[in-house]
């Protein structure tokens, strides 16, 4: 997926979480959610670490990996009862993150799922000109998932 379409989906992500939290944490912790998840949805890319042209970790290997990402959420699912603004930050981040997984999964080219340097791909899209797809029902899901829950 191409950056804007990493981030449209991110935030689509971002949407459906916090309105399906909105019921049981409120207002904030939704917005939480849905603003963090914004930043989340490029951080596999950048935080590979570039200096010049090239990167310090390869692309598509480490920041990619499913279960680290998985992990977060389960994590900030665990503690948001806690200390729910933080949590949903942290849970909001993670979201946009696994977004950006998926975008790429859905890619020929495929992301690390049980080892960081193995790559699986389900192969639905390309990386450019059929992104529109999965993105417009990222958004539809949003939809259904504010007026679900939140209206």
């Amino acid at each position: 997926m191409t950056g804007n379409a990493h981030r449209l989906f991110g935030l689509a992500f971002g949407v459906t979480a916090g309105a399906a939290i909105t019921p049981l944490y409120g207002g904030g912790p939704a917005l939480a959610v849905a603003a963090l998840a914004l930043p989340g949805s490029t951080a596999p890319d950048w935080m590979e670490i570039r200096v010049g042209p090239t990167t310090l970790i390869p692309h598509r290997t480490v920041t990619h990996w499913l279960l680290p990402w998985a992990g977060g959420a389960v994590a900030a699912w665990l503690w948001l009862a806690e200390t729910p603004l933080l949590a949903a930050a942290l849970l909001g981040f993670v979201i946009g993150g696994l977004s950006h997984i998926a975008g790429d999964a859905g890619t020929p080219s495929g992301v690390p799922v049980w080892h960081p340097a193995k790559r699986h791909s389900l192969n639905l899209w390309d990386g450019g000109t059929s992104e529109f797809w999965p993105v417009l029902a990222a958004w539809v899901l949003a939809a259904i998932s504010l007026r679900s829950f939140v209206l």
